[in-house]
């Protein structure tokens, strides 16, 4: 018997998103008017359905979310142990606080403990990167199960993370270089310009010279966002239809170059969409904190508190919804669609379609 998540291929994943805003049904007679390739704010709408359809899942992602600071108390125990133990003994042998801070210095500059310190940081942070790409290969077929119509029986959590782990994990390393990437080209774009501006400050070609380095800033921000959302489209279709690295980056690659407006006017507005209720939900914790100022001092800790927590939930909602709505528009299906050209003979010297 085929596993529940491995029913959502792309092909399903086509045939069952045919259903427009009405996503859900039992059979095809109950899907609504085919549409030949969703729209984005039909994306973002089903992605946002869907991931409101399994909030358990942002529940979760919270937890692994908060699970990076526990992860990383092995290397800080042992840092302040070590440091306190050096700081003990300096302070016995009358050095004082010139003596403690050479003492702790030479510890902290020994290669054994750097070693010990740098490994117990890469190996919580490795582990919280495994338990990231589990949480999304258990929930994306999860998402997917309520964009193709929620028909059939749900995917487990638990048995989608353990079959589609291999496949997000080469997918999420590869998405995180070109993030990397991206962010390198943004600052070499930021430094270029200020070597630029520092040559052409007091001569006569200031003005073209700024002209230039905006230019070049606002393309690198614009590759840099190309390439992150190329990264979150091999993760959806990786975690989603189970394609492996090569087949999820050639297809995705062709997916976003076909409408790649539409896949960045998505992350986008995902993006805007949690700054504005990030910023939101900083204003009212700010008010209860103000209102919290006469009172204990242990009540000026529940803001901030809640401030994280609520932070860390919504940043989990908001991933799963920019997977989700990517994925939609990565798998949904695109056949039907009339090619256009450019052509110099029609007087607009705009975009016709070939049939007139």
């Amino acid at each position: 018997m085929t596993p529940p998540e491995r029913k959502y291929t792309p092909r399903t994943f086509r045939r069952n998103f045919r259903s427009g805003i009405r996503l859900a049904g039992e059979g095809w007679a109950a899907y609504g008017r085919p549409v030949r390739e969703p729209t984005v704010g039909r994306a973002l709408g089903a992605g946002f359905r869907a991931v409101a359809g399994e909030t358990w899942l942002v529940v979760l992602g919270l937890c692994v979310a908060l699970s990076r600071g526990l992860l990383a108390l092995p290397g800080t125990a042992f840092v302040v142990a070590v440091s306190w133990l050096v700081a003990r003994e300096a302070l016995h042998r009358g050095g004082g606080l010139p003596g403690v801070v050479a003492a702790v210095a030479q510890a902290w500059s020994a290669p054994r403990f750097r070693s010990i310190a740098i490994g117990l940081w890469l190996g919580g942070l490795l582990l919280w990167g495994a338990l990231r790409v589990a949480w999304v290969a258990g929930a994306a077929p999860l998402v997917a199960w309520r964009l193709s119509g929620a028909s059939g029986p749900s995917p487990a959590f638990a048995e989608g993370a353990a079959r589609r782990f291999h496949q997000v994990l080469p997918a999420a390393v590869v998405a995180l270089l070109l993030d990397l990437l991206g962010k390198g080209m943004v600052l070499a774009a930021v430094l270029g310009v200020v070597a630029v501006g520092s040559r052409a400050q007091g001569s006569g070609s200031s003005g073209p010279a700024a002209f230039v380095a905006a230019l070049g800033v606002a393309a690198a921000a614009l590759l840099a966002t190309s390439l992150s959302a190329l990264g979150d489209v091999a993760v959806a279709r990786a975690a989603m239809a189970g394609e492996d690295l090569l087949r999820s980056l050639k297809r995705g690659l062709g997916s976003f170059l076909s409408r790649p407006a539409a896949f960045l006017v998505v992350i986008l507005a995902v993006w805007l969409g949690t700054v504005l209720a990030s910023g939101s939900l900083q204003g009212v914790l700010g008010l209860l904190g103000s209102a919290a100022r006469g009172g204990p001092r242990w009540l000026m800790v529940v803001p901030d508190a809640m401030l994280a927590v609520l932070g860390a939930l919504l940043a989990a909602g908001a991933e799963l919804w920019r997977l989700a709505a990517v994925g939609v528009l990565s798998l949904a299906p695109q056949e039907g669609r009339e090619k256009r050209v450019m052509t110099f003979r029609s007087e607009s010297l705009g975009i016709r379609p070939p049939s007139q």
